[in-house]
């Protein structure tokens, strides 16, 4: 009636198969947790640009436009003191060179202000929205003296 189970010295060879699994699926966790976050942060998504860039230096940065005016398009650097960035003004024009100039795209001023590293981000998000919006193309800039 009352009888004790049997308990053996040596694991045997049940518990050394499951101590391999027991190690996997902490490890298979880490890994999906991992690859769910990877592309989440505004500022690294996709690939980085490079851009190097002269003390005074001016370069261009176009990127394409949403057709619906509910979106905009802003440009940040991490780094002001370094990499000032604006949006160039578009210049009134007539006749058929209107539709030329308002072809889709959004020109952004990156320049070179003193020697270092920035980081810019061009983002668009819905008018009226709080937060950065959603990354569309992120440079790491360097400038360099003359």
């Amino acid at each position: 009636m009352n009888e004790q189970p049997e308990y053996r010295a040596n694991p045997g060879p049940a518990r050394t198969i499951r101590q391999p699994y027991a190690l996997l699926l902490p490890v298979c966790l880490l890994a999906l947790l991992n690859a769910c976050s990877v592309g989440r942060s505004n500022t690294d998504v996709g690939i980085k640009q490079r851009l190097r860039l002269m003390v005074g230096d001016i370069k261009e940065v176009s990127i394409a436009t949403r057709q619906d005016t509910t979106w905009q398009l802003t440009a940040t650097s991490d780094n002001q003191e370094v990499v000032d960035v604006s949006r160039k003004p578009q210049t009134p024009t007539t006749g058929s060179q209107a539709k030329t100039a308002d072809s889709g795209s959004a020109t952004f001023l990156v320049k070179g202000v003193t020697v270092g590293t920035a980081n810019v981000i061009i983002s668009e998000k819905q008018v009226g929205t709080d937060g950065d919006g959603r990354v569309r193309k992120s440079y790491v800039v360097t400038v360099s003296s003359k």
